[in-house]
């Protein structure tokens, strides 16, 4: 089942949050060298403010809205150490660029497997924030797909925010 806009027609969030598992996947397991589950998301995660990594990426195009991943500090330096195979003691900037690569890798390819649906679609450039108290608000969003991952260095949360385009 789908919901048709613009003459395209718009995968439903289950079939979505499969894709966007599919493209993290497609990431641990082709460039990070590791394996990921899906886990269960805590219920109060999307309110409740948190001391972590959160990256971003806009999407424009038919739909526009944004990919984002979110962690842990800890998840975040073991994120950036598979990618980058160096070891981190601490958040710096080497580590928000990693994440902010890794989280444009898993957009991207959520991204190419949506356009199939969609037609083309944009992305913008990773924006990384690094703090205490974190929180996040969904705005208006026709679609919200949440997806949260374990792996060996700890769990994150993915989420893509898609409405669609004003004409």
């Amino acid at each position: 089942m789908t919901q048709e806009q613009s003459g395209r027609v718009i995968p439903l969030q289950n079939e979505m949050a499969e894709m966007l598992f599919a493209a993290t996947q497609e990431v641990f397991t082709s460039m990070l060298g590791s394996e990921i589950e899906q886990v269960p998301a805590p219920e109060a995660e999307r309110s409740t403010p948190f001391d972590g990594v959160l990256s971003l990426i806009g999407l424009a195009g038919a739909l526009i809205g944004n990919g984002a991943l979110v962690c842990s500090e800890a998840a975040a330096r073991d994120l950036s150490s598979r990618l980058l195979y160096a070891e981190f003691s601490h958040v710096d900037e080497q580590v928000l660029d990693a994440v902010g690569e890794i989280t444009n890798m898993i957009v991207g390819g959520f991204k190419n497997l949506l356009e199939a649906h969609v037609g083309t679609l944009q992305m913008s450039i990773p924006s990384v924030i690094y703090g205490k108290n974190i929180c996040t608000r969904d705005s208006k969003a026709d679609v919200t797909v949440s997806v949260r991952c374990a792996f060996a260095g700890g769990e994150f949360g993915l989420t893509v925010r898609l409405a669609a385009a004003r004409q």
